[in-house]
């Protein structure tokens, strides 16, 4: 297999029962998990994972995450999964996933935006400055996605947390899969109940949270009722928003 046919690639993945909430339904937590978890075997086949990249000093980060969701999952059950690099501009690099359940009907698919970071420096590193191979994206795209997100709403504060040391993943900051954790602790009884109803999750990761770091987290004003809810967290010390988490229900 080559970097030039890699969509022909397939995996297979469960859905575990920390996936699923007291109701049975999927949680924030669980799509997250299951799209890193995809794209990172799938990088490590072409030498583009984790331990690769560090041998050469740097590291891929996710700018932004999207989850299409058609089918809620409400059990645990084995998905097999696909995954190709779709599109690349001079900073990221766009990939996408397609979930599907024993019979082949997709029940999610997803769009992540990635840079390669210098872990020493902590700086973006331009494609086109790479000294190895990543391959021509194959431009085929599964939904509507950007990595940036536009919202003027009003957002009030309904929390404060702080990062210990079980958020903290190799990298040394908060590891991407516990943003979804923290917008899915901010939901109410009702609206968790409601997650059959979610048709679409964008997660959005705007800058670092470390160890002992404080943030506030913050709700849209607008209630689940009204199709979209938005939420995120901002670094009490220096004020900057770190993630936001967009969450649409039908």
């Amino acid at each position: 297999m080559t970097l030039s046919n890699e969509s022909a690639c397939s995996y297979t993945c469960s859905v575990g029962m920390d996936m699923l909430n007291g109701q049975g339904l999927m949680k924030p937590y669980g799509y997250q998990a299951l799209i890193m978890d995809i794209a990172e075997r799938h990088l490590r086949q072409f030498g583009l994972g984790v331990d690769n990249l560090l041998q050469k000093g740097m590291s891929w980060v996710l700018v932004s995450s999207s989850v299409e969701i058609i089918e809620p999952i409400r059990e645990e059950i084995t998905l097999t999964a696909r995954t190709w690099h779709s599109e690349q501009d001079k900073l990221t690099f766009r990939r996408e996933l397609c979930f599907s359940d024993s019979e082949g009907k997709p029940l999610f698919k997803a769009s992540t935006f990635s840079v390669l970071m210098d872990i020493n420096d902590r700086r973006i590193i331009r494609p086109d400055r790479l000294d190895f191979e990543i391959g021509q994206p194959h431009s085929e795209f599964l939904m509507e996605a950007s990595p940036k997100l536009r919202f003027k709403g009003e957002m009030l504060p309904c929390d404060r947390r702080k990062i210990y040391p079980s958020c903290i993943d190799r990298l040394g900051h908060t590891n991407n899969c516990r943003y979804p954790e923290f917008a899915y602790d901010a939901l109410t009884d009702g609206e968790i109940a409601s997650l059959d109803r979610m048709h679409r999750m964008d997660i959005y990761f705007k800058s670092e949270l470390k160890p002992d770091d404080s943030f506030t987290v913050r709700r849209s004003s607008s209630e689940v009722q009204s199709g979209e809810l938005i939420i995120d967290g901002i670094h009490d010390e220096s004020g900057k928003q770190s993630f936001v988490c967009r969450m649409v229900f039908d």
